[in-house]
């Protein structure tokens, strides 16, 4: 794993150890602290964390495969070596960004949401004009705006993995609103737990 995000990763979910079978039960608090528990949780969210999953459109409005993903989607083998240049060429974990397509499109490299968000990414055309990208159908493209938005959240948000994810989906500017805490948005909420804990299973 690269230094660059070595503290990332939330300490609850990277306490737990998990059988290759477990279920992972994951919500976030009031304080916005993710809680994660192989026991059932009142309210939580139960999923397979050896297995990715889509979250449904996200408080950006970005549509998303609902339902649970195959390990393996289908664009992986396409896509993946590019993802793997980009986390490079960035300095950042190539487990975080896999984790992060694969919630965001699925490795459909033409996916577009019906608020605009295109690509492997899922990247807003202002953002990605922010960082570079003319044409956010070239993966290449789209995964290095996607990226170094991503690296622009890590030092906005001093590395908290929780708060980077949130950003990344709803918005810095609702993140900040919310006094710097995850926002009280439930899709926002179950992103960054579906993220999160595919990125510890993708580590492992």
């Amino acid at each position: 794993m690269n230094q660059r995000f070595c503290g990332v990763v939330v300490a609850a979910i990277a306490a737990t150890t998990l059988p290759a079978q477990a279920r992972v039960y994951a919500t976030l608090g009031a304080d916005g602290q993710l809680q994660v528990s192989q026991n059932p949780v009142a309210g939580a969210t139960a999923f397979d964390p050896h297995r990715p999953v889509a979250v449904r459109a996200s408080a950006r409005g970005k549509s998303v495969v609902p339902g649970p993903l195959p390990s393996r989607p289908a664009g992986h083998a396409r896509w993946g070596p590019l993802i793997d240049q980009v986390a490079a060429e960035h300095a950042v974990d190539a487990h975080l960004l896999h984790a992060i397509v694969t919630v965001e499109s699925a490795y459909n490299a033409k996916a577009r949401s019906h608020a605009g968000a295109l690509g492997l990414m899922q990247v807003i055309p202002a953002t990605g004009k922010r960082f570079g990208a003319e044409d956010l159908l070239d993966p290449l493209q789209n995964l290095r705006a996607g990226t170094a938005y991503l690296v622009w959240l890590h030092r906005r948000f001093n590395g908290n993995l929780e708060l980077m994810l949130a950003a990344y989906n709803a918005g810095e500017g609702a993140v900040q609103r919310h006094g710097n805490r995850v926002p009280p948005f439930a899709e926002t909420r179950q992103y960054v737990a579906k993220v999160t804990a595919l990125y510890h299973s993708r580590r492992d």
